[in-house]
């Protein structure tokens, strides 16, 4: 009979580093009623890796050879585009997977994988992923979660895209930073910022032309001001007003 190591949370937290605390596949649950001797195997070879800002993951075209869990940080989704420039797709925020759309489509990495800050990842071989999938499942709707999340939100940009301003796609993208990325300040909220200008313009769905106008808009309203590095939101309950009368208009 096959040891069990379902409602052993104490078995979890002797196998990760301090790392890997805030890591979504390795909450109890996921591996409630799996065999001790398939979470072994599967701890001991994945790897919590460091990667600095501008660091890759993978390149548009390769092979999977691995799936990523983000621990810490944030992640861009870049599509090539012509005459070398690179598009923003998809933001991967903190308990987020990347790369696992690509190993579900039996195809090619879509996009490349750019790491917009120092950024914590646990890196499973793809091998592994699999191996581990068709053993235990509950582990796969992880992945599977996070795959419909990101269709999701390409599905809902598209259609912000068709009903919205340039203006409230900015708005509505702060908001999703927000819950990221964001901390109290006073009344409002503090947006530590991981974004290019031009990644923020793509994944607002507008021009790069088009992405300082609303700037220079929601800060003469008082409703954001933007510098370098982070995003001051002064007011959450303006703020919050502002998106719900977004968000009925959609």
């Amino acid at each position: 009979m096959q040891s069990c190591a379902c409602h052993s949370p104490s078995f979890l937290a002797a196998k990760v580093g301090p790392n890997c605390r805030n890591c979504p596949i390795l909450a109890p649950d996921v591996w409630a009623g799996a065999p001790a001797e398939l979470v072994e195997r599967f701890l001991s070879a994945r790897d919590a890796i460091h990667v600095p800002r501008g660091g890759v993951l993978f390149r548009e075209g390769e092979a999977v050879d691995a799936l990523y869990l983000l621990v810490s940080g944030a992640v861009v989704l870049y599509r090539d585009q012509t005459a070398g420039r690179r598009l923003a797709v998809h933001l991967v925020v903190p308990g987020r997977s990347v790369g696992f759309r690509a190993m579900a489509e039996g195809r090619n990495h879509r996009a490349t994988a750019r790491c917009a800050r120092d950024s914590v990842l646990c890196r499973i071989p793809s091998v592994l992923a699999e191996q581990t999938f068709a053993a235990h499942r509950p582990l796969e709707r992880v992945f599977l979660r996070d795959l419909t999340q990101e269709l999701g939100l390409m599905r809902e940009r598209l259609m912000q895209v068709i009903s919205l301003g340039v203006r409230d796609r900015l708005v509505l993208l702060l908001d999703r930073m927000v819950q990221a990325f964001g901390m109290p300040k006073g009344d409002g909220w503090l947006i530590d910022n991981p974004l290019k200008r031009l990644d923020m313009a793509s994944l607002a769905g507008m021009a790069p032309e088009t992405i300082s106008r609303c700037i220079r808009h929601l800060q003469e309203e008082d409703l954001a001001h933007f510098n370098r590095k982070n995003i001051l939101l002064p007011s959450r309950e303006a703020f919050s007003l502002e998106v719900d009368a977004i968000t009925q208009r959609e």
